[in-house]
């Protein structure tokens, strides 16, 4: 089984924003999710991005006022954060987000963002609780935390296990998922065409099975105070404030 960290830096970079579609688009969702929260620089203007991958997040708030550290453990997603920032006031860092040496002394900060499907990378349900507790201290009194994440915890069966995720005139993309009692075995497979045909190219990996539940819970032991849970196209999405 491949490692997340291999898994992204061998196989899913290469194809990571491609499988969103319209990268500016994406940026412009996740501005306008911001907006709707009330999430705009109001005190020490820095936010830190947990899992930045190719920027959407990062992008999205550094447009919106703030002094962005991105945080992700594939270089090749930050390299592309990069390029596509360039001009704007963003950080990209390479790092473990558990590793909160490497984005404590930086802080604080007025908002820490850790979305897409971040959370479910991490192994353990006690790692998903030691990152919001490394996060809570280095927050600014009244900042604010965006996590969302793929609540994995109800099995699907049978072909439903096969999810296409994108397809063009080049490429196709879909996984295949394999449910174990904590994790998820996440089958990665894609079809790229080339000179000489269709190519298959194939990786696996595990994802956490977490619930919303589970991180609220999580969230208010660590001292937080949920302002907003809700399910948005698959994903639990919460704001939390300290």
């Amino acid at each position: 089984m491949t490692t997340v960290r291999k898994h992204y830096e061998t196989f899913l970079a290469e194809h990571y924003s491609w499988m969103f579609g319209d990268f500016h688009a994406k940026v412009q969702e996740n501005k306008d999710f911001f907006n709707l929260t009330g999430i705009e620089p109001q005190f020490g203007g820095k936010a830190l991005d947990l899992g930045c991958g190719s920027g959407f997040q990062s992008i999205a708030l550094a447009e919106l006022g703030f002094r962005v550290l991105a945080v992700d453990m594939c270089e090749p997603l930050l390299n592309e954060l990069r390029n596509r920032s360039v001009g704007r006031d963003i950080d990209a860092v390479q790092g473990d987000i558990l590793d909160s040496n490497i984005y404590a002394d930086k802080g604080p900060y007025e908002l820490a963002a850790c979305m897409g499907d971040t959370l479910t990378h991490l192994q353990k349900a006690r790692e998903v609780s030691a990152l919001l507790g490394n996060i809570y201290p280095l927050l600014e009194q009244g900042g604010r935390l965006a996590l969302s994440f793929r609540d994995l915890t109800a099995e699907l069966k049978g072909v439903d296990r096969i999810i296409p995720v994108r397809s063009d005139d080049d490429k196709i993309m879909a996984t295949f998922l394999e449910y174990e009692d904590t994790q998820v075995n996440v089958h990665d497979i894609v079809f790229v065409k080339g000179d000489s045909g269709w190519e298959l190219r194939k990786s696996t990996y595990r994802k956490l099975r977490i619930s919303m539940h589970h991180v609220l819970d999580f969230l208010q032991q660590h001292g937080f105070s949920v302002t907003s849970s809700e399910v948005q196209e698959g994903f639990s999405v919460i704001v939390a404030q300290k």
